[in-house]
């Protein structure tokens, strides 16, 4: 698989900010299969109200903000990892998903953020209902994906369970906050669910003056080998999976875990 991630500073207007994700796709692709957006990607929420937020959030079958990704997505037969604010019957409260919107136009909601960030002051269960299920395991151009958002990425037991699931990589998006140290941070945390599941991890991360960016590949043997920095960006990288064996036969934390026998993934796929 080849991958495409971007990393972009986007602001509340969904309309807007499909224009920067265009120019910047535009201005980058080669030949991925997959181009995976951050969160925050169709509305940068962080200094908006619930009620605001609600406003700007879209039903998936009458969407005019994945209608027009999806014209991006033929553009460059490339699937198109979107995150959307997901409006529900319970206002003022909207849903963060994961949608994968196809070339034919098909939209394919994969994920909703299980693990909501009331954390450092802030409370997005103010704005979000929790989703409660994992995502399925996706073969995304042939590599077996799970997905996450964000704060999730501070949950070992949810990547534990993709891993066991059969994922050979999952795909964050992320609108990483700065703050002390955020950026190391950031690498710690994903360093470790790549090497402790000997599986790739693929970061697609917000960046701007309020987040981090650093948007990148970790590899199954828990290092990153790919970095956009802190500016807007756009690259591609190769996902090769037999990697992941090669890494699951050198070690074996899988085959050995005893969580098989107290974590019982949802398989949906």
């Amino acid at each position: 698989m080849i991958v495409g991630i971007l990393q972009a500073e986007y602001g509340v207007d969904p309309l807007e900010n499909l224009k920067i994700t265009g120019e910047i796709i535009d201005n980058g692709y080669s030949s991925a299969d997959v181009v995976v957006l951050p969160e925050y990607s169709m509305a940068d929420i962080l200094s908006l109200k619930p009620e605001q937020v609600y406003g700007l959030a879209e039903k998936l079958e009458d969407s005019d903000y994945l209608s027009k990704l999806s014209d991006i997505a033929l553009k460059y037969s490339a699937i198109i990892v979107a995150h959307f604010i997901e409006k529900t019957d319970t206002p003022p409260l909207s849903r963060s998903t994961t949608v994968l919107v196809y070339p034919s136009g098909k939209l394919e909601p994969v994920y909703r953020k299980i693990h909501l960030f009331d954390a450092y002051g802030y409370r997005e269960s103010d704005y979000f209902v929790p989703g409660d299920n994992l995502s399925p395991i996706v073969d995304l151009a042939c590599v077996r994906t799970g997905f996450a958002i964000c704060y999730d990425m501070r949950f070992p037991e949810l990547f534990r369970a993709y891993a066991l699931s059969g994922a050979e990589a999952v795909v964050v998006q992320a609108g990483w906050v700065r703050g002390p140290l955020k950026e190391e941070i950031l690498d710690h945390i994903l360093v470790s669910r790549a090497h402790e599941n000997t599986m790739y991890v693929i970061l697609s991360s917000h960046c701007g003056e309020k987040y981090v960016g650093r948007s990148g590949v970790f590899s199954p043997y828990g290092y990153r080998i790919y970095d956009l920095g802190p500016r807007p960006g756009y690259g591609e990288i190769g996902i090769d999976k037999e990697k992941v064996y090669d890494a699951r036969k050198l070690i074996p934390v899988l085959e050995h875990s005893r969580a098989k026998w107290v974590i019982s993934p949802r398989h949906n796929d």
